[in-house]
């Protein structure tokens, strides 16, 4: 598959991008600023936005890709000319401070020797946009609550998740190019304020029932839970920012390979 669309056609245009993210809360920034609607009356984990970058599907998956919809299948399969993974990650290196954007060259899998790599020309174009390039992503299959936990892995991987290696795997299956984006949302050296393995439900979504009853358990914990929110928060609202910037620089880029090719037909 040309991730650079038809080439021969009089109206060429980006070819379609899909965006996929874990939670709403981490697509909610970018959803306002590109006024994202949804896809299908159907589906609630598919929204989609025309511009004149081409057309943009964002999509839902749940935590672990608990929630991963049929439909993503059939984008992949359909109507995909790029992916890119993206949404929060716990940074495993002291100097990937909260809010930084980074792109990975490859994806682990916890407790496995699987790799999968990302696209390089879309590893370059996100580092042109203003997002770190690192080695690794380790997708694990628990969110890592403590720094101890996530010093266990600092040694193999710059960031840790939990669904990047999943779509990753199925867009490569498709023909896909494919790339992983993410905002850090907290820090190595930072314990996360609940034990969010407890709070996530069977769709891979945030029980916010589950979650007061563990501030109710130990109120302590609320004022850490503020501070994790207002920097999952912000990290979302730079990855909005970025991925907008990273849309656009993937036009400019399609756009000139196309007249590169125009060129050398001549």
């Amino acid at each position: 598959m040309d991730m650079w669309g038809d080439r021969n056609s009089g109206a060429w245009k980006l070819p379609s991008v899909i965006v996929t993210f874990a939670l709403r809360g981490e697509f909610t920034p970018w959803r306002r600023l590109r006024r994202f609607k949804r896809f299908s009356e159907i589906s609630h984990s598919i929204y989609s936005t025309q511009s004149g970058e081409g057309d943009i599907y964002a999509v839902l998956t749940g935590v672990g890709t608990r929630g991963f919809p049929t439909e993503l299948k059939k984008l992949l399969a359909t109507r995909a000319g790029i992916c890119v993974v993206t949404g929060l990650a716990g940074s495993l290196k002291m100097h990937h401070a909260a809010g930084t954007i980074l792109v990975a060259r490859a994806v682990k899998r916890d407790k496995t020797a699987a790799v999968i790599t990302s696209d390089k020309s879309l590893v370059t174009i996100a580092t042109h946009c203003g997002a770190t390039a690192v080695d690794f992503f380790c997708t694990a299959g628990a969110i890592l609550n403590s720094s101890s936990e996530k010093l266990r892995l600092s040694q193999t991987a710059d960031a840790v998740e939990m669904e990047s290696f999943q779509i990753m795997a199925e867009a490569q299956r498709n023909g896909v190019p494919v790339v992983a984006v993410r905002a850090v949302s907290d820090a190595m050296d930072r314990n996360l304020p609940l034990d969010f393995n407890r709070i996530i439900d069977d769709d891979g979504e945030i029980s916010w029932l589950r979650a007061s009853s563990q501030v109710a358990a130990a109120p302590t914990r609320l004022p850490h839970l503020i501070r994790f929110g207002f920097e999952s928060w912000r990290a979302a609202r730079n990855l909005a920012y970025f991925l907008d910037e990273y849309v656009k620089c993937l036009a400019v880029e399609a756009s000139l390979q196309l007249n590169t090719v125009r060129t050398e037909v001549r």
